[in-house]
């Protein structure tokens, strides 16, 4: 996420991150020098609850595109 910062060289612009190893998911976020994991971690097992979670973060990177133009 901080690579993409860097290539993109604006620093205030958020960056979502999802991470998985393919059972667990975990989601964060990079906004200038702070950085935001989510608590709770979401699993293959409740697959609503991790769509949603995608979903959500899909969402808010378009706020965000709008927000910008």
């Amino acid at each position: 996420m901080i690579a993409i910062q860097k290539i993109n060289d604006q620093s205030e612009q958020t960056i979502f991150g999802i991470v998985s190893n393919g059972q667990v998911w975990q989601f964060g976020k990079l906004k200038g020098n702070l950085y935001t994991r989510e608590i709770n971690n979401y699993t293959i097992s409740d697959l609503e609850r991790l769509y949603s979670a995608i979903n959500y973060v899909f969402s808010q990177c378009e706020l965000e595109l709008e927000t910008q133009q």
